[in-house]
């Protein structure tokens, strides 16, 4: 099977892949709040896009595509994986918490507290925290992005940031309006 129309279309799908690999990377760690699984979901996602790269390079936002792609493969993964997760009978019955925010005695600083608790977020306000304030996009995009409307943007955003305010330690909310 050919990937790839000719070396023209090779080359320059690897150099998209090279300028937005680090992008990527940033906006998947940032959605799922771990190193390794960001990398699987931009591999993951890279693999789907190249297999179609002739249809995809005729895209009008190359990048919100990918970004789409990039969200609806996680959803999918965890999906997946709920499905087939057994649980035990323990896991059910531990009685659920806040997350905690780690003493800087033990040297966690605050961003890795609010990346722990931004974690904890559904999907979709995970994801619109993420395309908001790490690839600083405006609502247009991202509901583009995420398939739904730019008030159904707002409305996540806006639920995200009520929950977190009510989970982050007052002396962190100090800090930051400092």
């Amino acid at each position: 099977m050919r990937l790839f129309g000719g070396a023209a279309q090779r080359a320059e799908a690897e150099a998209y892949v090279e300028q937005a690999m680090p992008r990527l990377v940033g906006l998947a760690f940032a959605m799922t709040g771990n190193k390794a699984d960001a990398e699987d979901l931009v591999q993951d996602t890279l693999a789907l896009v190249i297999t179609k790269w002739s249809r995809v390079r005729e895209a009008e936002h190359l990048d919100a595509y990918v970004r789409r792609t990039m969200v609806n493969r996680l959803s999918s993964v965890r999906r997946r994986r709920a499905a087939s997760e057994v649980v035990s009978h323990d896991a059910v019955t531990a009685e659920w918490s806040v997350p905690s925010v780690p003493s800087p005695e033990r040297g966690v600083t605050e961003r890795e507290a609010v990346l722990a608790l931004i974690r904890g977020l559904p999907d979709r306000q995970r994801a619109v925290v993420a395309l908001r304030y790490y690839e600083d996009l405006p609502d247009r995009e991202i509901a583009r992005t995420l398939g739904c409307t730019e008030q159904a943007v707002r409305s996540a955003a806006h639920a995200a940031l009520t929950r977190l305010r009510e989970l982050v330690p007052q002396t962190i909310g100090e800090e930051a309006q400092r």
